[in-house]
């Protein structure tokens, strides 16, 4: 996080909005600047289609008029556009009110299931963001992409460390992937959703500390429309791997114990937060981080990553296995299937 005076930018900036900061913070792969009681972010939209960004205009049009100041709303450009080319690449602005300190009386789950709470009320259809349902065929999908690019890298032998290791660890991988998948068939099969498990707004990828670097602003280009589990799990799978050698079972704990206290959970909802938990998101991100990385440092990072988890496997097991006794759910009563192998 760094405040930067890139003129380029700036001046993009005045000939799309109108609009001239003195600087920028840079955070993230976002760009954020003040001006007067309004947070703006201009926020880079990748591989995002036009279809996409309507959808999240909608949500975040939405979601700003259930009174959610936190949000961030679409700001368009003079051409009256919602994207723009700025510094060479396509980004749109954002703005939200700014916020002043976050009130500690309320936790982090809390909000999270006030959030989800809202997000269920919209009624209007959504194609592109929607993933409720999805899950088993998007992972069979992504598992085998990557399964077809290992066996190419098999066959043509490793360059280096990274790829060496790489095709060692795939087929464990594999194999946990193929459980997350099968838990989902199961939980499919033998439970009912209840009326708790339709379908809101979350985040890709929900992380509230890289939510913190942001001062809690809520931006569209991170949603999707998925069941509220998803960001329940990914919550609990950084807090663990951003402090695995510490006390992650308190945060844990008190994380989910305070969601519930809003928006209590149904035994479905728990069985897809703990296939959620199964799959390893976090592998195949760093798999797919380093080919992309356009440098040697990006890639030595992630290359340490790769590191860690292979490294931390057996205590990644153990934190799955342990998963149901440790928030003290009781699976029997309640039906729910443990994975033995990780018992």
């Amino acid at each position: 996080m760094m405040f930067i005076r890139n003129q380029n930018i700036i001046q993009d900036l005045f000939h799309h909005y109108q609009i001239q900061p003195a600087e920028l913070l840079s955070v993230q792969s976002y760009y954020m600047f003040w001006q007067r009681n309004r947070v703006y972010f201009l926020v880079p939209i990748g591989n995002l289609k036009e279809d996409d960004l309507q959808e999240m205009k909608r949500l975040s049009d939405f979601m700003s008029a259930t009174g959610d100041q936190t949000v961030a709303t679409f700001v368009q450009n003079v051409q009256g556009y919602y994207v723009s080319k700025i510094g060479g690449s396509n980004y749109s602005l954002f703005k939200s009110f700014r916020q002043s300190e976050r009130s500690t009386s309320t936790s982090f789950g809390e909000e999270l299931a006030v959030f989800h709470l809202r997000g269920k009320k919209y009624s209007e259809d959504l194609k592109q963001l929607k993933r409720i349902g999805q899950w088993k065929s998007l992972w069979e999908k992504r598992l085998e992409q990557l399964e077809r690019f290992w066996q190419k890298k098999v066959n043509s032998h490793p360059e280096n460390y990274f790829e060496q290791i790489f095709i060692e660890s795939f087929p464990y991988y594999l194999g946990m992937t193929e459980n997350a998948i099968q838990y989902v068939v199961d939980t499919e099969l033998d439970d009912t959703p209840q009326i708790v498990d339709s379908a809101t707004i979350c985040h890709q990828k929900m992380a509230e500390r890289k939510m913190k670097e942001i001062h809690f602003a809520k931006i569209p280009t991170e949603w999707i429309y998925d069941h509220p589990s998803r960001d329940l799990a990914e919550w609990v799978r950084d807090e663990y791997l951003e402090n695995s050698g510490g006390n992650y079972r308190k945060k844990i704990l008190s994380f989910l114990y305070s969601y519930e206290k809003k928006s209590p959970l149904s035994t479905f909802s728990w069985r897809l937060l703990y296939a959620r938990l199964l799959f390893p998101v976090h592998y195949f991100e760093t798999i797919e981080g380093y080919y992309l990385s356009k440098t040697d440092a990006d890639r030595k990072r992630h290359e340490r990553k790769l590191v860690t988890y292979l490294e931390t496997t057996s205590e990644f097991e153990s934190f799955l296995g342990n998963f149901y006794e440790m928030i003290g759910l009781p699976i029997v009563k309640l039906g729910i299937r443990e994975i033995n192998w990780l018992k």
